[in-house]
């Protein structure tokens, strides 16, 4: 299905973004016991192609499969030592030899970016949405997208994508680490989005 998203459409979408990361910004906060920013670039519609020029295997994806009114999912991806920064911080103990634990917190994390942003969707545009409990994988942009669609169980038409940014700032140091985050939708789900946004513009 071909669905052309004009300026009004992505407005909409960036600012369920800006508040989901308002409320992921709070909620880590709360969790690191420190001062931390999330910021996220502009969404952008991506193709397959522009995830298979990504060959870097030092990746570590969790993926979060929704249902209910939409069908699809997010997935934040992020470099392993940045996903082993941010499972430090959340642990606030030594776990370097505990994986198990790494992975947990990396899939709170995710929990947190990724419900911050369905929240907000289901909230702004009255959408039920109801989320699994992420499954991680490991390799590069390509690989991890392959686990994502087999895990989703369903056609993916349509793939946005957003830069995420999380700044900590420490006592004693600082930390900078990105990652991307991405919400697969199959057409339907997608149509179904954009009849609720043209709702609000029409009222």
């Amino acid at each position: 299905m071909n669905i052309v998203l004009d300026k009004f459409y992505y407005d909409a979408l960036n600012e369920v973004g800006n508040i989901g990361m308002g409320n992921a910004t709070t909620a880590l906060s709360q969790l690191v016991d420190k001062s931390i920013n999330v910021s996220s670039s502009a969404l952008t519609l991506l193709s397959v192609q522009d995830i298979n020029n990504d060959t870097n295997k030092d990746r570590i994806g969790a993926i979060v499969r929704v249902m209910g009114d939409m069908n699809g999912g997010f997935i934040l991806i992020i470099r392993k030592q940045h996903s082993e920064a941010l499972s430090e911080m959340l642990l606030k103990e030594n776990s370097e030899e505990d994986n198990y634990m790494k992975t947990s917190a990396f899939i709170e994390v995710t929990n947190i970016l990724a419900g911050s942003y369905y929240n907000a969707l289901s909230k702004f545009l009255n959408l039920s949405i109801i989320p699994s409990i992420p499954i991680v994988s490991e390799g590069n942009s390509n690989e991890i997208f392959k686990k994502a669609k087999l895990h989703m169980n369903g056609k993916i038409d349509h793939i946005f994508g957003l830069t995420t940014l999380f700044e900590v700032v420490g006592e004693d140091k600082y930390h900078s680490m990105s990652g991307d985050m991405y919400m697969l939708l199959d057409s339907a789900s997608l149509q179904s989005v954009l009849e609720k946004i043209e709702e609000m513009r029409t009222r």
